[in-house]
Formats: structure tokens, C-alpha cells, sequence
């Protein structure tokens, strides 16, 4: 009987302590509340106006890659990047978030070899590549453990400059063959490399970089009418303060053979994120266009501005 007695003693006693430390340590059964990781939703590219946004990409595919730069993150490192894998964004690590709010930026594109141990917030960019470099935010700012879906928006960084030719009684094929932007002779105010700030999305263009911001496209003719502004030649450039003299900077386009000079106003500018329509008009002196070196054979009207 002391036996038995003894056994169920030490059994409720037992008991009791396993409810005793289940009490005092409720958490440790719920630790997935402390690792709650970051979760991607989507990411677009913002357009004002559907269709007709101030880049040359509208939209992401599979394959492309976007990195991320996360603000004070102390749980890991705070490059990471996403691909879009079949609609889905997936990240090179997961990224554990706390209560405390976090900001995260992103870059577009990203590049392996340049980006994999980066440890700065600075960003190369440049227009001789004629890459749409874009740059986004998580859509309400700021994802923690209570906000782990995160929407990114990206824009635009170069300003899109482009140009609608108009034939009237052009008499040739209409084809164009080169379009570029250009410093004049001694003039530095175009500048063709710069740094993208990944704290706050600005560009800073950079001293000894004065390339010319070209397109060589293939099959471009204005024989038709257009059909959409995807079809324009569309030249990405880095942002420009505003022209002090006429002629600083010149459009150049070669068209069936020929090239056409003139000259950007004095006052204008180019920011990041805006795009520039220009409506090149043909307007032959003697309906031949034989003069090819004449600024008169060509008239340049500036027809609208929007932003990205």
C-alpha cells in the first residue's frame, strides 16, 4: 500500500512541474513569431499614363533580377536579391523581421559579378548601355513582423528622351539609322556615368564621363504612321541641368544615309524619371533634301513632357 501511495505521489508531482514550466516559458512552443520572414508579393514598374511610361521596360519577366537594399537589417546581410521565377519573386536568403519597422529599397537590374558583395548604398549607372536602370520601395514604405507582404514599386531612373518623326513630303525610305544626344565641342554638361543613392533614389552624375547617349536601331522607319510610342526612337540619358547656351548639346540623326544636326535650346533640362517627346518634323527646302549638312532641313518641336 506505502508503495502504491508513494508512485502516485511522485506522478502528480511530476505532472504538476511539466504544467509548472509550461507556464513559465509560454513561448517556447511559438517561436515562429520571433522569425517571421519577409515575403514578396509583386513588383511593378510605375507608369502615369498605361502603356507609355518614362523607360523602355513596362513590365518584368522571368529571370530578372532585382536587388534589395534593407535598412538597418542586423539578421543577415543587407544585399540580398529576388528573381522572378513563373510569377513568383523568390529571395537569394530569407530575410527574419522583428517588431521594429524596416525600410527596404530596391535596384534594378541586378548584376552578380558587380553586386554580390557590395557593401555600400551607392549604385553604379550609365546611358552608354542604353540599360533602364529603376529604382523602388516597398509600396507602404516600411514591412515588419506585423507587415511581412511587401509590393514594390520601381521607377525610372535616366530621363527618356524621344522622338516621333513626322514624313510629310519626305521623298526617301525613311529610315533611321542612328539618333544621339551629344556635348558640343569643349562642352561637359552631359555626362554619361553616375551613381544612384540607394537611400533615397538620387542620381549623381560624375565628372570625366562625357560619352554620347546613342541608339543604332534595327528596322526603324517612319514611312507609316505610328502606332504606339514604343515605336519612337527612344534614347535613355542621364539627367541634365539646364542647357546654358544654344547648341551646348545637339541632336544628331542619321536617317537613309544622311545626318541631321540640331541644335537643344538653351534652358533645357532632363530629369530622372521624366520622359521628353520631340516631334521631328522632315521638312525639305528643295523637296530633294540634298543638302545634307543644313539645320533647315529638319525642324525639331518640342510637343510634350510627362512624367514617369
Amino acid at each position: 500500500m506505502r508503495k502504491i501511495l508513494m508512485v502516485t505521489v511522485l506522478f502528480f508531482s511530476a505532472l504538476a512541474l511539466f504544467f509548472s514550466c509550461s507556464d513559465d516559458n509560454p513561448a517556447e512552443t511559438a517561436t515562429t513569431g520571433h522569425d517571421t520572414q519577409l515575403q514578396f508579393k509583386s513588383v511593378a514598374v510605375y507608369n502615369e499614363n498605361p502603356g507609355s511610361g518614362s523607360g523602355t521596360i513596362s513590365e518584368f519577366a522571368d529571370g530578372d533580377t532585382i536587388g534589395l537594399y534593407l535598412h538597418d537589417y542586423h539578421r543577415g546581410y543587407p544585399f540580398p536579391y529576388i528573381v522572378r521565377y513563373h510569377y513568383w519573386w523568390q529571395s537569394s536568403e530569407p530575410v527574419f523581421l522583428s517588431s521594429d519597422p524596416m525600410r527596404v529599397s530596391a535596384y534594378y537590374p541586378y548584376r552578380q559579378k558587380e553586386h554580390a558583395f557590395m557593401n555600400d548604398i551607392l549604385v553604379n549607372v550609365e546611358h552608354v548601355s542604353q540599360t533602364d536602370y529603376m529604382y523602388g520601395l516597398v509600396n507602404e514604405g516600411y514591412v515588419s513582423r506585423e507587415y511581412p507582404y511587401v509590393d514594390i514599386l520601381m521607377r525610372h531612373v535616366l530621363a527618356l528622351v524621344q522622338f516621333k518623326f513626322v514624313k510629310n513630303d519626305y521623298p526617301h525610305d525613311c529610315s533611321v539609322q542612328q539618333v544621339s544626344i551629344n556635348n558640343a565641342d569643349g562642352v561637359t554638361l552631359l555626362r554619361s556615368k553616375g551613381v544612384l543613392n540607394l537611400e533615397n533614389g538620387a542620381v549623381e552624375t560624375l565628372d570625366g564621363y562625357y560619352d554620347k547617349a546613342a541608339i543604332l536601331p534595327e528596322d526603324m522607319n517612319f514611312n507609316e504612321p505610328y502606332t504606339s510610342e514604343e515605336k519612337y526612337a527612344r534614347i535613355l540619358v542621364m539627367p541634365i541641368e539646364p542647357v546654358r547656351n544654344d547648341g551646348d548639346l545637339f541632336f544628331e540623326f542619321e536617317i537613309d544615309g544622311r545626318t541631321y544636326t540640331y541644335p537643344v535650346k538653351a534652358g533645357t533640362f532632363w530629369e530622372s524619371g521624366m520622359k521628353y517627346t520631340y516631334e521631328v518634323d522632315m521638312v525639305p527646302i528643295t523637296r530633294s533634301l540634298k543638302s545634307s549638312e543644313s539645320r533647315e532641313n529638319i525642324r525639331v518641336v518640342l510637343t510634350q513632357t510627362s512624367k514617369s
